[in-house]
C-alpha cells in the first residue's frame, strides 16, 4: 500500500515539476526568444512577417515585440499612458510624430509607421504611410498624426 502512494506521490510531483519548465519555457521573457526553446515559435516575435486576422492585405507589416512598456501589466497600458508625458514618450520611444484613440496608438518612428492596440503584446510595423492609414480604416479607426509641438 505504501508503495502505490509512494508511486502516486511521484508521479504528481514529475507532473508539477513538467508543468513548471513549460511555463517556464512559454512565459519567462529570458527563455522565450530562445532559439533552443522548443515553444519560442507559438507567439508572434521581432521581425516575422504575420498577416492578422482583422488585416487582409498580405504581408503589409512587420510585428514587433512592445518592449516599451515591459513592467507594466497589459491591461493597464492604456491607463498608464493616459499618465505620462506624450512628448516625453515620443522622444523616449523614438517617434516623430504620433496620434491615439480609445484603443490605437499610431505613429512614424525614422522612416516606419507603427500602429500599437492598447493591451497587446506587439507593434504593427509599416514601410509606408498609406498602408497604415489603409489598414486603419480597415479597423474603423482614424488617427491623425500629430507633431511632438502639439501634445503639451
Amino acid at each position: 500500500m505504501r508503495f502505490i502512494f509512494r508511486l502516486i506521490k511521484n508521479i504528481i510531483a514529475i507532473i508539477a515539476i513538467l508543468m513548471i519548465v513549460f511555463f517556464a519555457m512559454r512565459y519567462a521573457p529570458v527563455l522565450k526568444d530562445q532559439a533552443w526553446n522548443p515553444v519560442h515559435n507559438e507567439e508572434p516575435s521581432m521581425n516575422k512577417n504575420a498577416p492578422n486576422s482583422q488585416m487582409t492585405g498580405g504581408e503589409r507589416y512587420t510585428v514587433e515585440d512592445n518592449d516599451l512598456l515591459n513592467n507594466v501589466p497589459l491591461s493597464q497600458v492604456k491607463n498608464v499612458f493616459n499618465f505620462i508625458d506624450k512628448r516625453e514618450f515620443m522622444s523616449v520611444s523614438g517617434i516623430g510624430r504620433m496620434g491615439y484613440n480609445d484603443k490605437y496608438l499610431a505613429g512614424q518612428r525614422d522612416d516606419k509607421f507603427i500602429i500599437y492596440k492598447f493591451g497587446s503584446d506587439s507593434i504593427r510595423v509599416y514601410k509606408t504611410e498609406i498602408e497604415m492609414q489603409q489598414d486603419l480604416n480597415k479597423m474603423g479607426q482614424n488617427i491623425e498624426l500629430k507633431p511632438p509641438s502639439s501634445f503639451e
